[in-house]
Order: structure tokens, then sequence, then C-alpha cells
């Protein structure tokens, strides 16, 4: 085994940290331009998660910040050729964040039917924010920052224990973390997470799959400036 990956695969990914109650202030736009990476390189396959689903407003393209871009391709870096990434989402219109966060809410209303409009809220967004329109602070998938993401190896998908947008706790990325649970999986997801952390990314805790760069997700936990505002997606498809 590859020295590199066995160091990943034997640190364990820490327990998330309390809400220090750090808050960025409005993203100053760093100016880094959206680019379309579908195809662009051999080692990053574009799933198109929500358009094969038939989400209204999905996006068939790969578009991200050039930053972010430049850490994908360092992340990969860190590992063997064989190695590779398949993203699921990436900018995300408006649109797609108002459906998505639509349909989880009635899911959760169905689940909890005694639950207040204010804490259906609360429990959607766990795993899905509130769509809406900031330029200044928009959410992690407007800015063009955040990318949801697996690993491959041999061109075959690692088994993280979920699926793509499972909203359950076994998609938190430590869950793996306890005692008695798949080894396997828990050093796939801790081979995910140390190489994107490596490469400057943070992880939203509640997903494994998601991580972060240049975005209000990424400097709340990095304590600074966001870089990027709200990305334009005019024209984009």
């Amino acid at each position: 085994m590859d020295e590199r990956i066995k160091q990943y695969i034997n640190t364990p990914i820490p327990a998330p940290l309390p809400d220090d109650g750090f808050a960025p202030g409005d993203a100053q736009e760093c100016g880094e331009p959206v680019l379309d990476i579908t195809g662009r390189n051999g080692r990053i396959r574009y799933d198109a998660s929500y358009w094969k689903a038939e989400v209204p407003g999905a996006l068939t393209h790969c578009y991200v910040r050039a930053g972010v871009y430049d850490r994908l391709c360092a992340a990969l870096s860190l590992l063997p050729r064989e190695y590779s990434f398949l993203i699921y989402d990436t900018l995300r219109p408006l649109r797609v964040q108002q459906a998505l966060y639509d349909d989880y809410y009635e899911k959760m209303r169905v689940q909890h039917p005694d639950a207040s409009p204010e804490e259906l809220e609360s429990i959607t967004d766990e795993f899905v924010a509130v769509p809406k329109m900031n330029r200044l602070r928009p959410s992690s998938h407007q800015s063009g920052g955040a990318v949801d993401l697996t690993l491959c190896c041999g061109g075959q998908t690692l088994d993280m224990g979920t699926v793509f947008d499972e909203f359950a706790p076994v998609a938190h990325t430590d869950y793996f973390e306890r005692q008695g649970m798949d080894e396997k999986i828990r050093n796939n997801r801790r081979l995910l997470y140390h190489v994107m952390r490596e490469a400057g990314f943070t992880n939203y805790e509640s997903e494994w799959w998601h991580y972060d760069w240049g975005d209000h997700s990424w400097a709340r936990r990095k304590h600074c400036g966001a870089l990027y505002t709200f990305s334009d997606m005019s024209g984009l498809r």
C-alpha cells in the first residue's frame, strides 16, 4: 500500500468542533472566473446527478471557480493515478436549490407531523440550505466554491456507506469512526477527507460528500473572509 494512503487511512476523522459563533461578513469577490471543467481532466468525471433526476433548472455541465479546480487537481496529485473523482454537483442555480428544499421539507413535514414551521425549517436546513438570493453572502453552491463528490479507484466508486444525498445521520462524515463500524467504509471516508483537507478544502460535517473552498462555509471554518460572491449563472447549461 502507498505510504501516503496508509497515513491517511490510519488518521481518524476528527469530531466536529462546537460552533464558536464566528460569522464571516460580506464576501470580498476575488475575481476568479467560473470554469466549465466537464471533460477537462481525465481523473475528474461529472455525474450531473440533478439533471439525471430531472430536477428543474439543473445544469448538464460542471462549473466551479478556478481556485476550486486547482485544488481538486492538487488533491488528486496526492493519490496514485488509479484514483479519481466523481463529481455529483457543483454550481447550483437558485431554481434547483428551491426544488431540492421543497422536496426535502415536504418529506420532513410528513415524518414530523407535529413540528412547527420553524422546527421543520431547522430540520430541513441541516441538509438543504434555505433558498435565498444574497449576492454578497450566497449559499455555498451558488458561489462556485462548493463541490459534492466521491472517490473512485480503477474507475469504480468507493463504498462510502451511503449514496449521494442520503440525508440521515449515517451521512455524517465521522459516522463510521464509531467503534465496531465497517472499517472499509471508514477508511474510504478518511482517504477522501484527508486528501481534500490537505488540498485546502473544508468539509461540511453532516455530508461526507460536501467540500468547500473560498465560500462562506469555508470562511466560517477557517476564521477568515469569504472570497466568492454570487456567481452569475446566465448562459450556463
